[in-house]
């Protein structure tokens, strides 16, 4: 009997503890990130939405599994999906009207997670008006962004830099009367949720944004899948590097290219070189 009542006592005691708010054996809810990404289709087409709850870590990233992602469309409930193991939702979706539709998703608070929200757009477009394809670095103004501060999932918007001057009112003109803009996203140390978050903070036009390096091989990869697709009307673009010009000059798209300063290289001849943006829609 003397034996017994020690452990009983005890054994208490232990179960009281887990049951105490705050303690450290308290099951802490995981602080999920929620990403949605840009849909392109056409009107009338079905597509799917995608989205990602992300949970970031000093060892990386992981997906948060088994929470309910609620999707809605330019307002409107499109409905539920599940997450997988690795976090990713998807949800089959029928376009009706063209133009550029806000896709918000949300999960609400769990036992497990907190709740969270994501924003993407998708660009239910026609292809009879061209494509714009936009470097996000000419967007930038050069030398703002701090590296030690722009790490991968981590950095804040401000370590992107300040926009370049009447780059987004220009960029807004241009997509208002004639194009439908594509943004390529290949910023080291930046995400590309980040990059999304910083033109929405800067009032850019709203296109959709892809990660494409800029170098030759990738660029026409990207092209090429557009063109899959049935988007083969590129028509224009705005970029920096040689490789950006020389790719799309060569697949006769009208190219209008800001030179970095610091490098001095030779770009192909039907380029066309500006300098400032009030310049851009002169050329386009």
């Amino acid at each position: 009997m003397n034996r017994v009542f020690p452990f009983l006592f005890f054994r208490a005691i232990f179960i009281s503890f887990l049951l105490i708010p705050g303690t450290i054996a308290a099951q802490e809810k995981a602080k999920g990130h929620l990403f949605v990404e840009d849909i392109l289709a056409r009107p009338g087409t079905s597509v799917k939405l995608k989205a990602a709850l992300i949970e970031k870590g000093l060892l990386g990233n992981r997906g948060l599994g088994g929470e309910t992602v609620i999707f809605t469309v330019q307002g409107q409930h499109a409905g539920t999906a599940l997450t997988g193991g690795d976090g990713r939702a998807f949800l089959e979706f029928k376009t009706h009207m063209r133009g550029n539709h806000k896709i918000v998703a949300t999960v609400e608070s769990s036992p497990r997670v907190e709740s969270a929200e994501g924003k993407g757009n998708l660009a239910s477009w026609e292809r009879r008006r061209p494509l714009l394809l936009v470097d996000c670095s000419v967007l930038v103004q050069q030398g703002d962004s701090n590296p030690l501060t722009a790490l991968a999932g981590i950095g804040s918007l401000g370590a992107l830099g300040k926009p370049q001057e009447n780059a987004a009112y220009e960029l807004s003109k241009l997509a208002e009367f004639y194009y439908n803009v594509v943004y390529l996203h290949d910023r080291p140390g930046t995400a590309l949720h980040e990059t999304r978050a910083w033109l929405r903070q800067h009032e850019f036009p709203v296109g959709i944004t892809r990660t494409v390096p800029q170098e030759e091989k990738a660029l026409l990869a990207f092209m090429e899948k557009l063109k899959e697709g049935g988007w083969d009307n590129i028509e224009a673009a705005i970029g920096r590097t040689q490789a950006f010009a020389r790719t799309l000059v060569k697949n006769r798209v009208k190219t209008v290219i800001f030179p970095d300063p610091r490098e001095k290289k030779k770009y192909p001849r039907r380029a066309l070189i500006v300098n400032s943006w009030k310049e851009v829609r002169k050329q386009l």
